[in-house]
């Protein structure tokens, strides 16, 4: 038996009567006509032959041909109606009264490659004008918006070697890889405009009593060879890694707290929660300094507080470089603002101190140490360092412990002296404020590392802008990285990286062979008030 299927396209009048459509239109149509019957012959007919799987292929192919002829039938239709203008001058102000037909050009489509014919527009002056292609927002290169829309989605969650895959895979268009970069550095071109367009949308009148949040914080990062000092060709390769600096800013309305309600059950960390921060915005350059960077997040904030009314605080990790930078800063705008010390740097401290003190005992290490964390929580950090100080020393003197290397308490009484004036976390949970860089933190681990250092997509290469920077936006934040060129063999391969490192498997290589995945860390339960869990640390709440 064969089946064959007639697809008629007529004109309907509107007295009711029908006739063929015009020359232009027929031709136009009669491609994407002749696919659609091709593809219901095959439905009635050779599909009961077919498996799920095959019938699923076959289909899909011939939907995305579909799809492509009737694209590029709509624009042979607007072509061939395209009504010759008048006045078409240039921006130089030269009149093209000149007009030929038939000007084609090609483009790369979700669909397919398909060709678009228009009028030009000449004159021997300059190059062709094309009213047309700004009637149908055409770019210079033959890529569409919506490849454009697959190549940034793309390329914001692997490499580039990922994005080509699945763009052919999905279009049927092969993109090079200088042809991506060359997309993404278009794209990137305009993250500024889009984001601020975005910005709109978040609360233009907050209340007088909202807290604006600003976080500061470093990552380092591995340069290619000829990027690093000397040229990566000194003793132990020398530059491997520069620092990026990373500030964060985000409002939040305060939620009052207590010391205990850091160390609490779940039930009281319930109904004490902490702040929840909003409006997140994120920059990070590898090019500016750390004076550069706190300023622009002054900026940031002195864009949502024009008038410099509401209340400012500061996160950092203790760099001394970062508060000085703050304090001239705020210093310049008539400003006060408060600055803390991350408390979970400062758990960090306490921890190794704790356990240089104790060892082959973790459980009395981590007993020992939650206690001089709550009396830390509780504004009391000159004093843990007085206890640190004393106990070191007595342990020196002891015969039996001398012998233990205490450099992790010295190093923790060193932080504590230091930075006791910013660790006031009693005033800051009565305030209402948060006391952890969580928000920056989550970006250097999730962004900056994920996708600057491992992702081919997010390396130095990615799109080159303005001078010695880019500028690439993930999801509600800004990172900006240094102009080089794009990685040379393999999707990314870290030249000069200890252990010859390569490109960490992403979701989309799971399940594909000869792909090694990452190692699952198993998490260790370990009974403590100021630990994850029942009765632990509200870390969530911190790092909010």
């Amino acid at each position: 038996m064969t089946v064959r299927v007639s697809v008629t396209v007529t004109q309907v009048h509107e007295d009711g009567s029908q006739s063929p459509l015009a020359g232009e239109l027929a031709a136009a149509l009669a491609g994407p006509a002749e696919q659609f019957s091709q593809m219901i012959a095959w439905a009635a007919q050779e599909a009961a032959g077919a498996d799920h799987g095959e019938r699923e292929k076959v289909i899909g192919e011939a939907g995305r041909e579909l799809q492509r002829q009737l694209l590029e039938a709509t624009l042979t239709i607007d072509g061939a109606r395209e009504e010759r203008v008048s006045h078409v001058t240039s921006a130089a102000g030269i009149r093209h009264g000149s007009v030929e037909k038939g000007h084609d050009r090609g483009l790369a489509s979700v669909f397919g490659p398909v060709r678009a014919t228009r009028l030009a527009y000449r004159n021997r002056r300059e190059a062709n004008l094309y009213p047309a292609d700004a009637r149908w927002m055409l770019p210079g290169d033959p890529y569409t918006l919506g490849m454009r829309t697959l190549a940034a989605y793309h390329l914001a969650g692997g490499g580039y070697g990922q994005a080509q895959e699945i763009i052919a895979d999905r279009t049927g268009v092969t993109i090079g890889r200088a042809q991506l970069a060359g997309l993404a550095k278009d794209l990137a071109a305009w993250t500024d405009d889009f984001y601020q367009e975005r910005a709109r949308g978040a609360d233009a009148d907050p209340p007088g009593t909202d807290v604006i949040m600003m976080q500061g914080d470093g990552k380092g990062i591995a340069l290619r060879p000829e990027h690093r000092k000397g040229g990566g060709t000194g003793a132990g390769h020398p530059g491997i890694k520069k620092m990026a600096e990373i500030v964060a800013v985000a409002d939040f309305t305060p939620a009052p707290r207590e010391p205990e309600d850091i160390a609490a059950p779940p039930a009281r960390r319930k109904a004490h929660p902490g702040p929840l921060a909003r409006d997140k915005w994120v920059s990070a350059s590898i090019t500016e300094d750390i004076p550069a960077m706190i300023g622009t997040a002054f900026d940031e904030a002195d864009r949502r507080d024009p008038q410099r009314v509401r209340q400012r605080v500061f996160l950092v990790d203790g760099n001394k470089q970062q508060i000085t930078a703050i304090s001239d800063h705020a210093r310049e705008r008539g400003l006060k603002v408060p600055v803390l010390i991350d408390f979970i740097h400062v758990s960090g401290y306490l921890g190794k101190a704790s356990a240089a003190l104790h060892p082959g005992d973790p459980q009395a290490a981590v007993q020992w140490a939650d206690g001089q964390k709550l009396r830390v929580l509780h504004g009391r950090a000159k004093a843990v360092a007085a206890t640190l100080a004393s106990v070191a020393a007595k342990t020196r003197n002891h015969p039996r412990t001398r012998h233990l290397d205490l450099t992790d308490v010295d190093k923790a009484v060193t932080y504590l002296e230091n930075n006791q004036a910013h660790m006031r976390y009693d005033k800051a949970l009565a305030a209402g404020w948060p006391i952890a860089t969580g928000l920056i933190e989550g970006a250097c681990r999730y962004v900056i590392e994920d996708r600057f250092v491992f992702s081919s997509a997010g390396y130095v290469a990615f799109c080159p802008l303005r001078s010695q920077t880019v500028l690439v936006r993930y999801s509600s934040a800004a990172y900006r990285h240094p102009c080089a060129g794009p990685f040379g063999g393999g999707e990314f391969g870290l030249s000069g990286v200890p252990g010859g490192a390569s490109r960490r498997p992403g979701i989309l290589d799971r399940g594909r062979r000869r792909v090694r995945q990452g190692r699952r860390r198993r998490p260790v339960l370990v009974r403590s008030p100021l630990r994850p869990g029942p009765g632990g640390i509200d870390h969530q709440g911190l790092c909010r």
